[in-house]
């Protein structure tokens, strides 16, 4: 079924089923990109919980057609904004390290994974020194897959603005990353 099929199964009939279907669809994707933006995995579970209880809250006055998945995100942005504006954002530290859940295949070279995992990590400490707006812009330009039409919309901005936050935050990373190189050599 199509997210508006459930979301019509949803609004018509209050199907729990319907519901279901809906979250695991979209779960995952709304839990990597709060987890992007805040690197805290115990955050991006509990902020990913608040998308969908919101979502839950929302849906029956939902109008929007073949625009869920949008919808969905925006919520999500919103609610990481709002965090990130609160007290509790300022008062919070991060407590959790990036957990090391990933297999190591015996065939690939241990030094490539080591120098990827680095690499991945730089930029992820690049993408959270950015201003907000490029950062966000960037996560869902490269991460999701959005387009930037899609982006300006989720944004509530216009497409060239979100062009110029995605091309001045890919240098100002290319800089960092370069910075942080050099810095490594010497």
């Amino acid at each position: 079924m199509s997210d508006d099929e459930l979301i019509m199964e949803i609004q018509q009939h209050n199907s729990k089923a319907a519901l279901d279907t809906l979250i695991r669809r979209y779960y995952h994707e709304i839990y990597s990109f709060i987890y992007r933006r805040l690197q805290s995995q115990e955050l991006a579970y509990d902020l990913t919980q608040e998308v969908f209880v919101k979502m839950i809250k929302s849906i029956k006055l939902y109008e929007y057609r073949n625009q869920f998945r949008k919808w969905l995100i925006t919520i999500a942005l919103n609610q990481v904004r709002d965090y990130t504006r609160s007290k509790i954002a300022q008062n919070r530290k991060q407590e959790e390290q990036i957990e090391e859940g990933r297999i190591i295949d015996e065939k690939k070279n241990i030094i490539q994974i080591y120098e990827i995992k680095e690499q991945s990590q730089e930029i992820q400490n690049a993408l959270r020194i950015l201003p907000e707006q490029q950062s966000e812009a960037i996560i869902l330009k490269y991460y999701h897959g959005y387009k930037y039409g899609e982006i300006a919309q989720i944004t509530q901005t216009n497409e060239n603005t979100v062009k110029s936050r995605v091309t001045q935050g890919l240098k100002k990373l290319a800089g960092m990353v370069r910075r942080e190189s050099e810095d490594d050599i010497v």
